[in-house]
Order: structure tokens, then C-alpha cells, then sequence
């Protein structure tokens, strides 16, 4: 039995840890979840004692993904195109680093936009700059996209992804924006799709962006797992095609558990795990339009 911190700062464990721990479980694998809280100051230490042969790695939650990119021997291409990593795989005293929140959007676009890939809009609005707002913009630059306008209420955490991803977006036009509503709308004008990466409106399913700013036709990627959000409820109403990230988790989840196992997942545990953790019945990412 080997042991898998989840590494994170956070009073509650996540959905992610739930979703591998019963897929851990349905398949009798050899791996022991345990929770570590650390702080940002705590996470070179932890890192380092995953070194020890007891461990298979390690899952990293937030806030940490992006230092750990930093603190690992080596990475993945997605893990480098992102820099940031939410999955650690030890290999003898040398750590690889992961990022399959990047299997994850892909699988999410995929199932949002038209399946000809070259009917794709080719410019978008990505709000957030965590996480998950990297593995979009990753995505979005691989999928050629030529226009990504970013938005995060703290322009500096918006500029610092422009900045990661400068080398490889040399042919394109990728900009830090301030969050405000004026310009959100003229960016917004001239976008095909939004990804909502920002999480605001999680508690309390207010949208980030105003109803009014929403041109019509929209394709939108919402992050939120277990719900159509007001966001997507308000695309919807303008003719958008709307999707929330339940497919994405998913499909960062399975890719995961690939890394951890070399094995595929049962698909329905993962589903049914999901569920139980969000309290809610079984069902599909939420996809409104045609």
C-alpha cells in the first residue's frame, strides 16, 4: 500500500479527492488517500518528503498548483504549457509533475463546440487566472485561437498567466484586461465563446458577468459542477449553447487515475461518486442549445 496525499489549503476535503478515493476503492488499487493541510510556506517540505518510497505521489489542490510546477523534477508538456501542476508521480526519488485539468477542458470544449474543430470560434474571454483558467488558455492557444482576452479582478494575477504563456503565444494575441464592465463587453462583442474559470458566484450563484453584456449565440463554458448556473441560464436565454464543467472534472478525473494506476477507471464510480459528494442525482453535463 502506497501512500497519496492531497495536498491543499482548505477546511473541507474536494470533490477531486472524493471522485479518486471511491475509484481507489472500486478497484482495489494499492493507494492510501490522506489529507494534508499545508500553507503556501509548508508546501516545499511536503513536497520533499513525497521523495520517500512509501509514496506513489501526491494530488495538489489550491492554492499550490502553480508553486508546485516549481518544486518537482520534472514535467509533463501540459504541466509546462500551463505551469502549474495538480498531479505528482514519484518516480523512485525523482517527481514528475501533471496537470490533467488540461485533459480536462479539452474534453469539456470538445463536448461545447461544433465537432469540426476548423467551425470553432477563434477568439474567447476567459475569466479567472487560477488553475483552471491556465489549463483553458493552454487549450485555447493549442487549438488555435487567435484572440484571448483574460479577466481576474486582481489585473497582476491576469498578467502573471500572460506573461507564463508569452513564448508560445507569439502568434496570437493573448491580453491581461481589468475587470470592468465596459471593457468585459467590447471583449465580449468580439468573442465566440467564454470559459468562466473564476469561481465567483459558486456560493451564492450570482453571474460574473451581467446579463446585458452577453452578445447573442455564445458559446460558454461554466466551471460550476452542479448546476446551470445563472451564467449559463442567462446565455441560454440569448440563444448561447452552454455547458458546466461537470464533463471536464470528469474527464481531469479519469486522467488522473490513469496516471496513478496505469489503469482505466469505472466511469459510473466516478459519476456516482461525484453525485454523492454534490448531493445530487446522476446526471450529464448540462449542454443548452444546438
Amino acid at each position: 500500500m502506497q501512500r497519496l496525499p492531497v495536498i491543499g489549503q482548505t477546511s473541507t476535503h474536494s470533490a477531486f479527492e472524493a471522485v479518486q478515493r471511491a475509484a481507489i476503492e472500486a478497484a482495489g488499487a494499492a493507494l492510501q488517500i490522506e489529507r494534508w493541510e499545508r500553507r503556501p510556506h509548508q508546501l516545499p517540505e511536503a513536497i520533499e518528503e513525497l521523495r520517500g518510497g512509501d509514496f506513489a505521489g501526491a494530488l495538489v489542490v489550491a492554492p499550490h498548483k502553480d508553486r508546485a510546477a516549481g518544486l518537482v523534477n520534472a514535467l509533463s508538456d501540459d504541466a509546462k504549457a500551463t505551469g502549474a501542476v495538480n498531479v505528482i508521480i514519484r518516480d523512485a526519488a525523482k517527481l514528475r509533475g501533471h496537470n490533467t485539468d488540461v485533459d480536462g477542458l479539452r474534453a469539456g470544449l470538445s463536448a461545447l463546440l461544433p465537432r469540426v474543430q476548423a467551425s470553432w470560434p477563434r477568439a474567447a474571454v476567459v475569466l479567472g487566472a487560477g488553475g483552471g483558467a491556465r489549463a483553458a488558455v493552454a487549450v485555447l492557444v493549442g487549438s488555435g485561437f487567435q484572440r484571448i482576452a483574460l479577466f481576474n479582478r486582481h489585473l497582476h494575477r491576469a498578467e502573471a498567466v500572460v506573461t507564463h504563456f508569452a513564448r508560445i503565444t507569439r502568434h496570437m494575441e493573448l491580453r491581461a484586461r481589468p475587470w470592468h464592465e465596459t471593457i468585459m463587453e467590447a471583449e465580449l462583442s468580439k468573442a465566440g465563446l467564454l470559459v468562466d474559470a473564476s469561481g465567483l458566484g459558486a456560493e451564492d450563484d450570482a453571474s460574473p458577468v451581467p446579463a446585458e453584456l452577453l452578445p447573442e449565440e455564445l458559446f460558454v463554458l461554466d466551471l460550476v459542477l452542479d448546476r446551470t448556473s445563472t451564467l449559463m441560464r442567462d446565455a441560454g436565454e440569448r440563444g448561447g449553447t452552454v455547458a458546466n464543467g461537470r464533463a471536464s472534472f470528469l474527464a481531469s478525473s479519469e486522467a488522473t487515475f490513469r496516471l496513478l494506476t496505469g489503469a482505466d477507471p469505472s466511469e459510473d464510480v466516478m459519476r456516482q461518486a461525484l453525485d454523492a459528494e454534490l448531493g445530487l442525482p446522476e446526471e450529464g453535463a448540462a449542454v443548452v442549445g444546438d
